[in-house]
């Protein structure tokens, strides 16, 4: 787990809070069945966040929080951002994780707030039983 961990503070110290506004609060890692390249943004609190960043057969949740409101119109740019800064630490933890053969899905990471603790453990349970983590709707 040295080499996760090692990984793990190199993604905080990348994740400035001055920088983005936000502080790294949370981190999932888990396994995908089909590998794929993906991000989706979650939208927690007025104030919390999830990225979720899929690459490969390896997604990381990055739960962040807020000292202010966020609100959603800064959403592309808060994204793009936050991808662009945290990608190269979310590489090295997926490699990290692979390396050590990192059983999983497993919280690495919890400063988190009741609310994001709900919903990561809410996530975390979806990747333990299978289940799909978005919910479907269906089209009217």
């Amino acid at each position: 787990m040295k080499k996760v961990q090692e990984a793990l503070m190199g993604l905080l110290s990348a994740l400035d809070p001055e920088e983005t506004g936000l502080r790294l609060v949370g981190v999932l890692v888990a396994r995908e069945r089909r590998p794929a390249y993906n991000f989706s943004l979650f939208d927690v609190t007025g104030n919390e966040i999830v990225l979720m960043l899929q690459i490969g057969d390896t997604v990381v949740y990055l739960a962040f929080e807020s000292g202010e409101e966020i609100d959603e119109d800064e959403y592309p740019e808060l994204v793009e951002e936050l991808v662009t800064i945290s990608l190269p630490g979310v590489r090295n933890l997926i490699r990290a994780v692979k390396e050590e053969n990192l059983p999983g899905p497993r919280i690495i990471y919890d400063e988190m707030s009741p609310q994001l603790k709900e919903f990561l453990y809410d996530v975390l349970m979806r990747h333990v039983s299978g289940r799909p983590v978005h919910d479907q709707t269906e089209v009217a």
